[in-house]
């Protein structure tokens, strides 16, 4: 009788402390980076502790602990459906405080080389347009649940702009290397500016002046706005981080070729950074 005793408490005991570090795991404020090739986000998928695999309508979502923080990481492959789909999918499931984007882009701003790196205090979908004879009307996408269009440029909250910003200045970029990096400073520099996102692969000089001219854009990809979009509608916030591979000119695909592997590791560089500020910030509050 007194070891059933025992045992019982014993075992009530147990489930009691299991509950308490359940509530805990819940509680935790997770983070999700969203990234559209394997090796933008491979860096931080090999660096995740306490590892776990989730399949979700077939896409992988890897999670685990980064930097002191629960992070949700995930392949979106190209484009803004894609995208989309692993950013709603993200939050649905994983509730996140914030959502990160990763990876290459190309320049639009010609004072940007290879393997700098654009934290985008704003994202713009450049093909969400009206096509009039007398020109282009520039438009949100209509938000589904208001009714309402979304802005044009939707803002990064400040507060991750400032984490980027100060996770800049403690980050080891790879700079850019080879013959073409004699005539360019071999420092990565980092800007704060504008993502365009858009379904296309730009690898045109016009379409580049043309983007640079109407937006006012530092880099034009493929994923960035549509996350920033589903996040907008969703209440979470969401930065997107960006570093140049090429300069959406007709080399853009070589070139893309040539620095992409070093584009997607300063973007994930950059991404680790900013998680450790988060973790930081939220050990602070907990003091």
């Amino acid at each position: 009788m007194f070891s059933r005793v025992c045992f019982l408490v014993a075992l009530a005991a147990f489930l009691i402390a299991f509950t308490s570090r359940a509530a805990d795991r819940a509680a935790a404020p997770v983070t999700v980076v969203l990234g559209a090739q394997t090796r933008e986000i491979a860096p931080l998928v090999s660096e995740l502790k306490d590892k776990k695999e989730h399949k979700i309508l077939g896409l992988t979502f890897w999670e685990g602990q980064l930097g002191g923080r629960c992070v949700v990481i995930s392949r979106t492959a190209s484009g803004k459906i894609n995208a989309a789909v692993s950013a709603a999918l993200a939050i649905d499931h994983f509730h996140p405080s914030e959502v990160l984007v990763t990876g290459a882009a190309g320049s639009l701003n010609l004072e940007l080389k290879p393997c700098d790196v654009v934290i985008a205090a704003k994202t713009v979908q450049h093909d969400s347009v009206r096509h009039h004879s007398s020109g282009i009307e520039r438009r949100g996408a209509r938000n589904p649940i208001t009714g309402q269009r979304n802005p044009v440029f939707l803002e990064a909250p400040a507060k991750l702009l400032d984490m980027a910003k100060r996770a800049a200045a403690k980050t080891d970029f790879i700079p850019m290397s080879g013959d073409d990096a004699k005539s360019s400073p071999s420092a990565v520099r980092v800007v704060t500016g504008i993502v365009a996102t858009g379904d296309a692969f730009v690898e045109s000089g016009e379409k580049r002046k043309e983007l640079r001219s109407a937006l006012q854009a530092d880099a034009v990809e493929m994923e960035g706005a549509a996350v920033a979009q589903v996040c907008h509608q969703s209440g979470v916030s969401c930065l997107v981080i960006r570093c140049v591979s090429d300069t959406a000119d007709e080399t853009a695909m070589s070139d893309f070729e040539t620095y992409a592997p070093a584009a997607s590791a300063n973007a994930a560089r950059l991404v680790y950074g900013i998680i450790r500020e988060l973790a930081e910030a939220g050990r602070a509050t907990s003091r």
